[in-house]
């Protein structure tokens, strides 16, 4: 499951009003190239059936027969296969009726891309859309949760990929896609599940739009019983990306409490915004307490000894601080709690404490959400409409 997705996201969502292309029909899947590694010395690749390893630009075949284990390694400009060395910009990895290539141990579907660069290799892995959603869905969602939830976690993350493949953000770096929380976690043959595969499978072609164009569909792990805006964390207007309440929710998430010391509040502060001495107020004057709200224009007010003062969202305040989410509130060990709008910190105040709930940046879909609402007997359909505003679901197939 996705528990940590951070602002990664804000270029994807600011690029809806961009110059991605509307959603045509295609006769078939698309194509979807994933960054596995980067600036590598050495792989070592082989198959569960014959493969052949292609120099693209010296037009050079190497044969090999299944489960060969053969060593890639890049020195200079010079790319070795085994210890016969050519310089080139690509080599590609086929394997005999399309069965799974291992690299470093790990199985991967479709072909692979490697290509020499001043770091060292990049490979890449190039496959159906789908194909890579069997490695994704498992890794996002866990595979023995209600079906109808694995089906949203499905569209939304096949609608997350079509959207990175269009944005083109990894196009200089060769491939679509990455495999960490940056893209979204993707982890190969070793990761799929019978019951996440299913859910793709029932699900095929099926996207989420807006305007006919495919929407940036961030999910998350918990709301804490409401999602939250986008102009609130990122300070941009995505319209499909609003404050939804979430009460069905169940999760693990629904209150935490964390405790910061004021000293390294202080010494945060510093470091990342600006120098206002030792910390003797904070206020809330700008702040809606509900943590049924949406956090949007929630500012603390941090006022130091040197009369100097900073103001923090709570998002940012939830980066600093490494946060499970922006839906908290703030008072001082020992539930010394703020008169008015403003807590006052004497020098014998050592702890502030940060009461909570949720997990995530709170936009678009909440994991545990869509379980509580399968649970309770939704469909899938329900569930993405219930959590992505004014969209649809198209068959991009059709």
């Amino acid at each position: 499951m996705k528990k940590y997705l951070y602002l990664i996201c804000l270029l994807c969502c600011c690029a809806f009003v961009s110059n991605i292309q509307v959603v045509s029909a295609q006769s078939s899947a698309p194509y979807v190239r994933v960054g596995l590694l980067q600036g590598v010395q050495e792989i070592v690749i082989t198959a569960n059936d014959d493969f052949v390893v292609k120099d693209v630009d010296n037009k050079v075949n190497y044969k090999f027969k299944k489960m060969n284990e053969v060593n890639i390694r890049q020195k200079d400009r010079t790319v070795y296969v085994n210890k016969k060395g050519k310089e080139t910009t690509t080599l590609v990895v086929a394997v005999k009726d399309n069965a799974p290539v291992i690299v470093n141990g790990k199985r991967y579907r479709g072909n692979l891309i490697i290509q020499p660069h001043k770091a060292g290799l990049t490979v890449i892995n190039r496959l159906l859309i789908d194909e890579y959603l069997y490695g994704v869905v498992p890794e996002e969602m866990p595979a023995s949760w209600n079906i109808e939830g694995l089906k949203a976690q499905a569209v939304a993350a096949r609608t997350f990929a079509l959207y990175d493949k269009l944005d083109r953000k990894h196009t200089k770096e060769g491939f679509d896609v990455c495999v960490t929380t940056d893209c979204q976690v993707y982890g190969g043959m070793d990761s799929e599940a019978a019951t996440t595969n299913k859910a793709i499978d029932a699900t095929k072609g099926e996207v989420i739009v807006y305007l006919n164009q495919p929407i940036c569909s961030v999910f998350h792990a918990a709301s804490g019983g409401q999602t939250d805006d986008s102009i609130n964390v990122w300070n941009v207007n995505v319209p499909y990306l609003r404050a939804v309440e979430d009460k069905e929710e169940q999760s693990p998430y629904q209150s935490w409490a964390v405790s910061v010391t004021v000293d390294n509040l202080n010494k945060s502060i510093k470091n990342s915004y600006s120098d206002i001495g030792t910390i003797k107020e904070i206020d809330f004057s700008g702040l809606k307490k509900n943590l049924n709200k949406a956090s949007k224009s929630q500012v603390v007010k941090f006022i130091g000894s040197n009369k100097k003062s900073v103001e923090l969202t709570k998002t940012q305040l939830r980066s600093l601080l490494g946060l499970k989410s922006s839906n908290f509130t703030i008072e001082l060990e020992g539930n010394k709690k703020a008169k008015g709008d403003t807590l006052k910190i004497d020098k014998d105040d050592k702890k502030l404490i940060f009461k909570g709930s949720g997990f995530g940046h709170r936009l678009g879909m909440s994991q545990w959400g869509a379980k509580s609402l399968a649970d309770k007997g939704k469909k899938y359909q329900q569930i993405l409409y219930h959590y992505y505003s004014d969209v649809n679901i198209k068959d991009m197939y059709k």
